[in-house]
Parts: structure tokens; C-alpha cells; sequence
């Protein structure tokens, strides 16, 4: 199996198409290298296709009529960029840049429909990619809506510790390669804000500095108990 084609195998997206439709698939993808600040799309774009990030990290982002920027996510290796407009042919509903250098590969939005049409059975993965993705974004409006700074950030580092496959009951490291003002931005707060409640998680143990600039979480269940407001703290 070639590169792009494993690429495409460890999505949730394609992992139930067989090696030759991931083959076909991959053959009719694009590879281009990204440097820090290339736009992928703006919001109100139509939809070209599917990006899937091969290395560096993407940010996804929607700006207010004020001017304000909201991330909605920050995407790393490995991880699929717009697929929700891909099914009904409309707009990007946010915008997508890269904030360091690195690979992306392209799915052009026909070749995908040809594959769903082909493979009726994945249109069933796809159902199921779409509901993931959703949920992601009520718990994001959630947080923001209802949430103290120190509750988004724990759910922010806990959903960082889940994407480094952490397990329950036992500690996990992060290397967060974020600045405190990018966190800022990612949980819609001021930088001052990230700073004490970053200070308030490490008093209550529920954060640790590790040389190297990595942190460590000693209990990824205690962290998700404070992002659900359980045990905020002072």
C-alpha cells in the first residue's frame, strides 16, 4: 500500500475500503508541501474537497463580525481538514490556515463522491465521521458558552491528552507546542487569563511542568471532572 494510501486507511473515514478503493482513491490525490501562514480556504468558499494534514498543524478558525477570531479546532498530522461540505456541495462554514510548515494531501470532492458511490457501505463510515465531528463542535459552543476559563482550558487539555492516546488511570505527557496566546485564542479568552488558569490547574495538581516544555497530567479523569464544572479551581 503506498503512502497516501495509508494515509487515507488510518482515517475513520476510509478505514472500511478495501486496499485496491484506497489505492484508486490515493492515486487521484494531490501532495503539496504548506508553509507557515498558507490559507487553505475562507470561510464562504465553496468547497473544492478534503484536505487530510501529512505533517505540520492547521488551524481552523471563524472571525465575528467584530473582528474577533474564534478557533474551532487545530488540526494535526494525521487529521482529515473540511469534510462536513463535502456532501452538500456548499460553502467552507470556516476558514483553515497553517501555523507551522508541513504536507498536505488533497481529495478532490468528485473522486470522494465517486467513492461513496462505488462503495455504498461506506456511506455508512461516513454517517458516522459527520455525527463525531458534530459533537465535537456542540461540546466546543458548549464550553465557550458556559464554561469559566479554567474549565476550557482543562477540556482543551483533556481533549489533547485523548488525541495522545491517553489512558484511564494512568499519566500522561503533552507536548503542547502551543503559546500561551494561541491557547488564548483556541479557548476565546485573553493570554493573562490562559496564565492563572494554567497556574490554578497546576496548584491543584492537575497539571505538572516537565523539562523539555512538555506538561504532564497525572489523572486525565480528575482534568475532565473540572472541565465539566465538578471541581473548578479557586
Amino acid at each position: 500500500m503506498g503512502e497516501i494510501a495509508q494515509l487515507l486507511h488510518a482515517l475513520p473515514l476510509f478505514r472500511e475500503l478495501d486496499e485496491q478503493a484506497l489505492e484508486q482513491l490515493a492515486q487521484r490525490c494531490v501532495a503539496r508541501d504548506m508553509s507557515a501562514g498558507h490559507v487553505l480556504f475562507t470561510a464562504g468558499d465553496t468547497c473544492r474537497g478534503l484536505f487530510i494534514v501529512q505533517s505540520g498543524r492547521v488551524r481552523i478558525y471563524r472571525v465575528s463580525q467584530e473582528g474577533k477570531e474564534q478557533v474551532l479546532h487545530v488540526e494535526g498530522a494525521g487529521s482529515p481538514v473540511a469534510e462536513l461540505p463535502l456532501f452538500d456541495g456548499g460553502q467552507y462554514p470556516a476558514s483553515a490556515v497553517a501555523i507551522e510548515a508541513g504536507r498536505l494531501v488533497f481529495v478532490p470532492r468528485g473522486e470522494f463522491e465517486a467513492v461513496v458511490r462505488a462503495n455504498p457501505d461506506f456511506a455508512a463510515t461516513v454517517i458516522h465521521g459527520l455525527g463525531r465531528r458534530l459533537r465535537h463542535l456542540v461540546h466546543v459552543t458548549e464550553t465557550l458558552a458556559f464554561r469559566d476559563v479554567a474549565a476550557r482550558l482543562a477540556h482543551l487539555l483533556a481533549g489533547y491528552a485523548d488525541d495522545a492516546g491517553a489512558v484511564a488511570g494512568r499519566p500522561v505527557e503533552l507536548r503542547l507546542r502551543r503559546t500561551q496566546r494561541e491557547l488564548a485564542i483556541e479557548i476565546g479568552t485573553a493570554r493573562e487569563s490562559v496564565s492563572r488558569a494554567m497556574k490554578a490547574l497546576r496548584k491543584r495538581g492537575l497539571i505538572q511542568a516537565v523539562p523539555g516544555g512538555r506538561i504532564r497530567i497525572p489523572d486525565v479523569e480528575r482534568l475532565r471532572g473540572i472541565a465539566r464544572g465538578a471541581d473548578v479551581p479557586p
